[in-house]
């Protein structure tokens, strides 16, 4: 098997992984350019250094949403990738620097997609035939992988439980009234509003509350804070209406967790109790739970995906 390089890039800093099909090493981190030219000649240069060959497979996982058809990025964290074809642009860098062309096209997938295949070949959900596998970080992401395969719907997206006019207008007198904010996606009240970590802020804000990060709403929680408690009693209900509906419909045997918020394992345990109230068939072990593969998640996961690709992973490489 061709020697297998893996990439997870985000805002800040651009990983690496090289493997084999006998397991993954994670070889190093960059920092993230903030400029298209140099953050193409950079990861050229990463991987030509760490001995990226043109034979060898290459994979890419980042945050956004990926035009099925000209392969451009449209993320937040790195706006400049939304009228571009990185993989194109990312594969003639290699072949200039390299002085032959790639073997086979660079395999660019959506972060949550490839936590995803991670949960379900070396993490929490490797068990199991059907993952539902979300991130709740700084918003909310999600992808379903069956029988070791993503599943892939209209235009390249599935599994976005986060999206959609979920949270519907309600009265701000009442109780517990949250706001329709404005999504990304151009809608309001998405899940995707309130399900990440700056959801949660906006939320405990908006019930006139002070100013807090995430964490120390949780922590309120923990420690018996009235205001912290409302947030988090609304937090859990919304985000358990929408995750268990997308559990009816997905029969998905276990729900993964990764992102900021997965670090809260009492939080985990009460959307957990919630999700198994409202579903039509409550599973008899846990099913929200933290994810495995951590912080690596994105390079686990296109490492499943082209090891899929070249014939199937290895059940007994672990991260």
């Amino acid at each position: 098997m061709k020697k297998i390089y893996c990439l997870d890039i985000g805002g800040s800093f651009i990983k690496l992984g090289t493997g084999n099909g006998d397991g993954l090493e994670e070889v190093g981190t960059i920092a993230t350019p903030p400029e298209y030219g140099a953050f193409v000649d950079r990861t050229a240069a990463f991987l030509e250094t760490n001995g990226f060959a043109p034979q060898d497979r290459l994979g890419v996982s980042i945050a956004g949403s990926i035009d099925a058809d000209n392969g451009s990025v449209h993320a937040a964290q790195l706006p400049f990738l939304a009228s571009v074809d990185f993989a194109s642009d990312l594969a003639a860098a290699l072949k200039a620097r390299l002085g032959g062309p790639m073997g086979q096209a660079i395999r660019v997938e959506n972060d949550a997609d490839c936590f995803a295949m991670a949960e379900a070949t070396f993490g929490a959900g490797r068990a199991f035939d059907n993952v539902f596998a979300i991130i709740l970080g700084t918003g909310v992401g999600g992808a379903q992988v069956y029988r070791g395969a993503l599943l892939r719907g209209f235009g390249g997206t599935a599994g976005e439980w986060g999206h959609g006019p979920f949270i519907q207008k309600q009265d701000p007198s009442l109780p517990g009234f949250v706001p329709q904010f404005a999504c990304a996606c151009g809608q309001k009240g998405c899940i995707n509003t309130i399900g990440g970590a700056r959801g949660l802020e906006a939320m405990h804000a908006a019930a006139g509350n002070p100013m807090r990060d995430s964490k120390a709403i949780i922590d309120g929680w923990a420690d018996g804070d009235t205001g912290c408690a409302a947030t988090v009693a609304s937090y859990v209900s919304l985000l358990s209406d929408a995750l268990a509906l997308t559990l009816n419909i997905t029969g998905a045997r276990i729900v993964p967790v990764g992102g900021g918020l997965s670090n809260a394992p009492a939080l985990l345990s009460v959307i957990n109790g919630e999700v198994q109230r409202k579903i039509l068939q409550p599973r008899p072990e846990p099913l929200v739970v933290k994810g495995q593969t951590g912080q690596n998640g994105g390079l686990w996961g296109i490492y499943a995906q082209l090891l899929r690709e070249a014939g199937g992973p290895n059940e007994h490489d672990q991260p």
